[in-house]
């Protein structure tokens, strides 16, 4: 008992990786929704470092947890896929000013999908909150679809559907983080 407790405690550590990576998103998020008419390139390089940020937060906790979470793999490609789209989004301006709304879309979609599928993990492991979690992620997930389908909105608009879908992902992920390290607290006075 004593080593699935251990084993159960060691895949919590580096919780507050995913608390800092919901901060980013959310601070990211607030600073869309209040400087919105910023030049649409400045929001492309913007953009690629707070995804870039945030997906190497992800990799740092998808590795450290690679032996004590089935999951890990998922949040490894997530974060793979942030730093992918952050380097493109932040060393090439000129080319996001065309497909900003597709890549931005499709992470914002991806991310949502993630959520989801950390929530419903949190419901077999019976971890209270779980269904905010999922919800988070489905409003992120309808936020990307928004995005793919209406590319030839004005930059205002997409912006600001950019913002409010960072600060639901941040959110999240936030909660998550708290929720994790609630259940090492409860974790820890057991051991003790």
């Amino acid at each position: 008992m004593a080593d699935l407790l251990n084993s159960i405690q060691r895949g919590m550590k580096n919780w507050w990786l995913l608390l800092l990576a919901g901060i980013i998103l959310i601070v990211a998020g607030v600073i869309i929704l209040v400087h919105p008419l910023t030049s649409f390139i400045t929001a492309a390089v913007f953009f690629g470092l707070a995804i870039l940020i945030g997906g190497i937060f992800k990799i740092i906790f998808a590795i450290s947890n690679r032996h004590h979470h089935q999951s890990w793999g998922w949040n490894l490609v997530s974060g793979i896929l942030a730093v992918i789209i952050g380097l493109i989004l932040a060393n090439n301006p000129a080319i996001s000013l065309v497909v900003l709304p597709f890549i931005l879309g499709f992470y914002v979609l991806y991310a949502g999908g993630m959520l989801i599928s950390l929530g419903i993990h949190g419901q077999h492991m019976h971890m209270n909150g779980s269904g905010w979690i999922v919800f988070g992620g489905i409003i992120t997930l309808l936020l990307g679809l928004y995005i793919l389908f209406s590319p030839a909105l004005g930059v205002v608009i997409l912006t600001t559907i950019a913002g409010l879908s960072f600060i639901a992902e941040g959110f999240t992920y936030c909660m998550i983080a708290f929720k994790i390290n609630k259940a090492r607290h409860r974790l820890n006075s057991l051991i003790e």
